[in-house]
């Protein structure tokens, strides 16, 4: 009579099941471990935004753009969030055009152009970036300088959602499914 033991098959299986949880929680902690880039910048309206905010209460959304075409991607994600976001408590958002890559004696008509073409009530809400674009490069997975990037963020910085590319209904009813998330359970994200 041949004896059948499960010993072995379990055994087997255990360093396929430790695997697998590790890379669950290796990527979950890695994408935790992000945080966007210490700034401290102006925005259209010369208001002074100091991101991240370490103690505040409300998570960020962040469109960050990386050139003149994904600029005009990353407005109608701006016009979604600020009708959605824009009177929310539990969120800020800001539209993020990295500028670090012009030169800067052409950074003042950039910034004539974006007061013209932003909506005044928008001003406070887009702020440019003159520095650390490496970083924001890294932070985003930039794969094309005319996509839009969408960061959700705790208050003091770390990257709890994000995606790029073009607005969809899919993609915005995902950013709100984070959203409404985070705002039901600020303590755990």
């Amino acid at each position: 009579m041949t004896t059948i033991s499960h010993e072995g098959t379990t055994m087997k299986r255990l360093p396929l099941v430790a695997a697998l949880c590790f890379t669950v929680f290796a990527s979950t902690s890695a994408l935790l471990a992000q945080s966007i880039p210490p700034m401290k910048a102006k925005a259209l309206d010369d208001s002074e935004v100091v991101l991240p905010k370490p103690g505040g209460q409300q998570f960020l959304i962040l469109v960050v753009g990386f050139s003149h075409k994904s600029g005009e991607n990353c407005t109608p994600w701006d016009k979604r969030l600020f009708a959605d976001y824009g009177s929310d408590p539990h969120v800020t958002y800001y539209q993020l055009p990295i500028l670090a890559g012009a030169p800067s004696f052409v950074r003042p008509m950039i910034l004539h152009g974006m007061r013209k073409d932003v909506p005044a009530v928008q001003h406070s809400h887009f702020v440019p970036i003159y520095d650390h674009e490496a970083d924001w490069k890294k932070l985003v997975n930039f794969s094309g300088a005319d996509d839009a990037y969408i960061l959700v963020t705790s208050p003091d910085g770390h990257v709890l959602w994000q995606t790029h590319g073009l607005l969809s209904d899919p993609a915005y009813a995902e950013l709100q499914a984070a959203v409404t998330k985070l705002a039901a359970n600020p303590t755990k994200p």
